[in-house]
């Protein structure tokens, strides 16, 4: 069974994302997105967290500045408990960048 949590969300990040549990215990969280760097050669990503604790990095090497590009699709394992919870994605750096051009999704996989 997949459940949406975000289906193309449009940035620009930070984003917080509140979702109610319809399902709990061990489940997996995939998230999907893009960004884009100011500068050329640098590392960089977007973190997820669920209710402020990180769940893991979509990390991605950018070659060229000011171009987008999907980062590659993270799972996350977790233990979801009961009720409303919070995701938030943040760029990993002052250099990492989204705007209304980069779109994230996150499903609940079980």
């Amino acid at each position: 069974m997949t459940i949406v949590i975000a289906q193309n969300q449009p940035g620009p990040l930070p984003l917080k994302i509140p979702f109610t549990a319809p399902i709990t215990g061990d489940v997996t969280i995939a998230f999907s997105g893009s960004c884009w760097s100011s500068t050329a050669s640098n590392p960089g990503g977007v973190e997820v967290f669920l209710d402020g604790k990180s769940l893991g990095k979509a990390l991605l090497f950018f070659n060229a500045p000011n171009m987008h590009q999907a980062l590659p699709t993270q799972i996350f394992a977790v233990n979801l408990g009961e009720g409303q919870h919070t995701i938030t994605l943040q760029a990993l750096s002052s250099t990492v960048l989204s705007d209304r051009n980069d779109f994230f999704s996150l499903w609940i996989v079980d």
